[in-house]
Formats: structure tokens, C-alpha cells, sequence
């Protein structure tokens, strides 16, 4: 189980601190300040009538959450879930959720004028959710909107 640093000491403190992950191929950036932790798949209780992207629910240091693949709701194909994937705990001002995704790829400082909008690069289903992408190592990190993401998984879906 492995926190996700809340203050890294670096002397570029205008960067953005980014979690990337994994999720069907691409690599997304997320807001260190919205992730509260990362860590390996957890035993998983189905919930029956729920969303197709609704994996279940899973127990986290006595609180019950609700784990999603939002590989659909990117306009993805549904992810296979396997015994190596992790899962990151998202925090939204609608509650938190935990998404599961194929690889952490760590914490990566993104200067703010390396973002740029994405739009002409991705699929237009995944606009309403990612506010801007940048480069890294020769690979697009596209950068979610964490509010507007548990938003939408937590529009009308009673937990």
C-alpha cells in the first residue's frame, strides 16, 4: 500500500505534482491533490443493477467505496480487470470514488505552460473530461478533470 506524496520538495514549486496512470494504453495525469492513495486491486464486492462501469464496492481502512472503470465513460473499451492492476482513490466535491487502472507510473512535476488543450488529438468523447495534455518522456500525459470526472460517476448512482 503506497501514500501518495502530499509535498514533494523540489525547488520548481510552480510545477503541478501529477500521478500518472495507465488506463487502456494512455497515460493520464492526475492532481496529486485529488488522489488520496494508491494501491494494489482489493477484494471486490459485486453490486447487482448497477452501471456497467460500477466494478463494485471495496473496503479501505473501514470505509466502503465504489470502484469504477471509467474507460467507458472516456469512450474506451471496458477494461479487463487482472489480479496486477492498481487502484487510486479519487477525491471529488461529490464524495470519493476508486478507479482502477492497468499501471501507476508515479509522480511527475508538469510545468503549467507545457499543458496545452488537447483538442484535434484525442477522441471527442474524452473532452469533457480531460483539461489539457502535455508531454513527457515522448509520450501525451492527458490531464483529467477529477471534479467533473466524480461528478459524472456520481450523477444519480446510489452507492
Amino acid at each position: 500500500m503506497t501514500s501518495i506524496p502530499k509535498n514533494i520538495t523540489d525547488s520548481r514549486n510552480d510545477d503541478d505534482r501529477v500521478s500518472v496512470v495507465e488506463i487502456n494504453g494512455y497515460l493520464f495525469g492526475i492532481d496529486i491533490l485529488r488522489s488520496k492513495e494508491v494501491f494494489p486491486l482489493p477484494r471486490i464486492t459485486p453490486v447487482p443493477n448497477t452501471r456497467a462501469d460500477i466494478i463494485g464496492v471495496f473496503n479501505h481502512r473501514g470505509e466502503i467505496y465504489p470502484l469504477l472503470d471509467i474507460s467507458p465513460i472516456l469512450g474506451l473499451q471496458s477494461k479487463t480487470i487482472q489480479a496486477t492492476d492498481m487502484v487510486i482513490l479519487l477525491e471529488g466535491g461529490d464524495g470519493s470514488v476508486g478507479i482502477v487502472t492497468d499501471r501507476i507510473h508515479g509522480v511527475r512535476l508538469i510545468p503549467p505552460g507545457s499543458i496545452k488543450s488537447p483538442r484535434g488529438t484525442i477522441p471527442k468523447t474524452m473532452m469533457e473530461y480531460v483539461s489539457g495534455m502535455t508531454s513527457d518522456r515522448a509520450a501525451d500525459i492527458l490531464m483529467l478533470n477529477v471534479e467533473r470526472l466524480v461528478s459524472a460517476l456520481n450523477a444519480g448512482v446510489p452507492f
